[in-house]
């Protein structure tokens, strides 16, 4: 039998908690941190992948942000870079002149937090991970998802995800470590990427196959905490959680990557986060994270994906202005 989520707590003395997606992701580390911390885990570390949307940085209300930029680690200004693929970052961190949330989840949290490279692929994650975890003794790896956007098999959805693949690179280095990994699902479809109907189907074939690992509601304190980096890393998606803890349920708009955004639906499973097998959901759903193992640039995963029509997003073109200029 598998050892639940909270098992893996009790008998972890160090924990490192990653938003595979990058961006906001980190946000959602900050309640599973506070339940580890109150497990008895005596260090947690926070870190995000080095990939940002800039929700904030539209030239005019009406241009939209379609891709991402994932950046080298070294462009970081004001880190400690540590390896190629890994940096410890502060409040003070910025890249290109702009501060990652990593940054803003350290200024809130007044501590030092991680950036992990995504430009080398999989086997450049995993190599400096590796060397971390084994300098640090971190017992417990988490990769912090929210949404839906992981959890894709590419067979019988509807629609595919519009971010699949840096979360797939992420998700394909968290079965690879040596030290037990979890894989956290936070709000629950709240990306709006995955039809809810085939969310529910796939997280099933994780949990027919003895992958559900446990789960973890937020609390008082959680809520509190993540308004405070949502209010200064005002992502899209990553306040849904929070906003549903508080009860408030029903369908909302979120403008995302169109003028008239995508419709979501708070529900109370929003504000509870899912843990589960990452080897599991891998084998069984999101194969082609599978897929992407042996990858040693973010090319060679941009193709890999391709190759399975499905699109990355990195190669979407940056911004969209969705009104053209006016004529007389």
């Amino acid at each position: 039998m598998k050892k639940s989520f909270n098992e893996l707590a009790l008998q972890s003395k160090k924990a490192l908690l990653i938003g595979m997606g990058g961006g906001g992701d980190i946000i959602q580390g900050i309640p599973v941190k506070n339940y580890l911390k109150q497990l008895g885990v005596k260090d947690v570390y926070l870190a995000g992948v080095a990939c940002e949307w800039w929700p904030f940085d539209a030239e005019t209300p009406e241009t939209y942000l379609m891709a991402p930029t994932v950046y080298p680690i070294e462009d970081l200004k004001g880190a400690d870079i540590i390896s190629p693929n890994l940096a410890r970052v502060n409040e003070n961190t910025k890249v290109y002149g702009k501060e990652p949330a990593e940054a803003k989840v350290a200024g809130i949290l007044g501590e030092e937090t991680y950036i992990v490279g995504a430009r080398n692929g999989v086997q450049g994650m995993l190599k400096d991970l590796q060397g971390f975890v084994h300098k640090e003794e971190v017992d417990l790896v988490v990769g912090m998802d929210v949404g839906s956007d992981s959890v894709f098999s590419g067979e019988t959805e509807i629609r595919h995800p519009r971010t699949p693949l840096v979360d797939f690179l992420t998700l394909a280095t968290l079965t690879q470590l040596s030290v037990d990994t979890v894989y956290a699902l936070a709000g629950y479809g709240c990306d709006g990427e995955l039809e809810l109907e085939d969310l529910e189907a796939n997280i099933g074939v994780v949990m027919k196959n003895g992958g559900f690992l446990g789960a973890y509601g937020l609390t008082p304190l959680d809520v509190e905490d993540m308004e405070k980096a949502c209010a200064v890393f005002p992502d899209p998606v990553e306040k849904w959680p929070y906003i549903a803890a508080k009860g408030d349920f029903g369908l909302k708009n979120m403008k995302l990557m169109e003028a008239w955004g995508c419709t979501v639906r708070l529900t109370p499973l929003t504000a509870i986060t899912l843990f589960f097998d990452p080897g599991i959901l891998v084998e069984y759903v999101s194969r082609y994270a599978g897929k992407l193992i042996s990858t040693r640039t973010l090319k060679e995963a941009e193709e890999i994906l391709i190759s399975l029509d499905v699109l990355p997003e990195t190669r979407l073109p940056k911004q969209v202005n969705f009104l053209q200029p006016h004529k007389e």
